[in-house]
C-alpha cells in the first residue's frame, strides 16, 4: 500500500456505509480544527451530539475519515498501540476497538471502528489530539482546569488525584475540563484551553481559553496548603500526567520540549486540599 492509498481519500469500508450520504463535520479543539467525514449515519449523529459545543465553521488544518469496520484490529482491548507505519511521519494507532492510521506531514487520517460507539470516536480523538498538537506546540494532559477572573489554573493528577472533586466545588469558575486540559505555548506564554474531554463529571468543558496564570499539583490532605515546587521537580511532575502514547524517540523529544518550556514560563505548586472550597483561598494569592 502507498502512501496515497493509505489515508488520502475516504473510502467506504462496509455496503452500509457506502450506501449513506457523505457527512463532514469541522471539530475545532485549542484551535486545531479537523474535518470528520463519514458515510455512517449513526457516526455523523453521535459526533454531531457529542461534540456540540466544539463544531466549528473555519477551514480544517486535519482531515479524517471515520467509517465502521466489523474487523477488530490486532491491539489487545483497553491497551494502545501507537507505531510507525512505513514512513517517519505516518502512524497506525490501534486499540481493541478502533484501528487508524494518521500522517503528521499531511494533516490526514483514516480511522475504522469495529462498532458506531461514543467512547471509541472519543478515546482516538484524545489520541489523535496529543499527536495534532506537536505542531501548536501544545500538550494534552491529565488535569481538571477551570478560569477564574480573567486567569486558567491547572490542576494536575491522575486518576483519584481529586480533579472532579475539585471543579464540583468552583461553582463560579468555568469548566474547561475535569480529566483532560490542554495547554499551549506561544513566545513563552502558556494558555490553556476548554476540551470535550470529560471524567466523572460528564460534562464538555467551555470552548474558551484564558492564559495559564499557575500549575497545582494535586494531593490529599487534611489541610489546605500550597507550596512552590521548583522547575526540574515540577517537570517530573507534569511529565507523569501528560497523555501521550507513542514511542517514537524524535515524538517524546518534542514532548519534552513543550513540558520544558511550560514549568519554566509558568509557576508550579504542590496543592494539599481536603474536599471542602477553601483551597481557593490559597490559589487565589500565588
Amino acid at each position: 500500500m502507498g502512501r496515497d492509498d493509505a489515508v488520502g481519500t475516504v473510502k467506504p469500508t462496509s455496503p452500509a456505509a457506502a450506501r449513506g450520504a457523505q457527512t463532514e463535520l469541522s471539530l475545532a479543539i485549542a484551535g486545531v480544527r479537523a474535518a470528520i467525514v463519514m458515510r455512517d449515519a449513526t457516526l455523523a449523529d453521535i459526533v454531531r451530539q457529542r461534540y456540540k459545543g466544539f463544531l466549528s465553521g473555519g477551514k480544517p488544518r486535519w482531515r479524517i475519515a471515520l467509517d465502521v469496520d466489523t474487523v477488530v484490529p490486532p491491539a489487545v482491548p483497553g491497551d494502545v498501540v501507537v507505531r510507525r507505519d512505513g514512513h517517519p511521519a505516518r502512524l497506525a494507532v490501534e486499540r481493541g476497538d478502533f484501528s487508524a492510521i494518521l500522517d503528521l506531514d499531511r494533516r490526514c487520517g483514516r480511522v475504522a471502528l469495529n462498532a458506531p460507539n461514543e467512547f471509541s470516536i472519543d478515546s482516538f480523538l484524545r489520541i489523535a489530539c496529543t499527536l495534532a498538537l506537536l505542531d501548536v506546540p501544545g500538550l494534552v494532559v491529565h488535569a481538571a482546569s477551570l478560569i477564574r477572573g480573567d486567569k486558567a489554573y491547572l490542576f494536575c493528577g491522575r486518576s483519584g488525584a481529586g480533579k472532579t472533586t475539585l471543579t464540583r466545588l468552583s461553582p463560579d469558575a468555568t469548566l474547561l475540563s475535569d480529566e483532560l486540559s490542554i495547554v499551549t505555548m506561544s513566545n513563552g506564554h502558556a494558555r490553556c484551553h476548554g476540551t470535550p474531554f470529560w471524567g466523572e463529571l460528564a460534562r464538555a468543558g467551555e470552548d474558551r481559553c484564558a492564559p495559564l496564570h499557575a500549575v497545582f499539583f494535586l494531593h490529599h490532605g487534611g489541610r489546605h496548603t500550597v507550596e512552590a515546587v521548583r522547575p526540574g521537580d515540577a517537570l517530573k511532575q507534569l511529565l507523569s500526567t501528560v497523555l501521550f502514547f507513542a514511542r517514537e524517540p524524535e515524538l517524546t523529544a518534542r514532548v519534552l520540549g513543550i513540558a520544558s518550556n511550560l514549568v519554566e514560563s509558568v509557576p508550579c505548586f504542590d496543592l494539599h486540599f481536603r474536599p471542602d472550597a477553601g483551597f481557593w483561598e490559597l490559589v487565589d494569592h500565588v
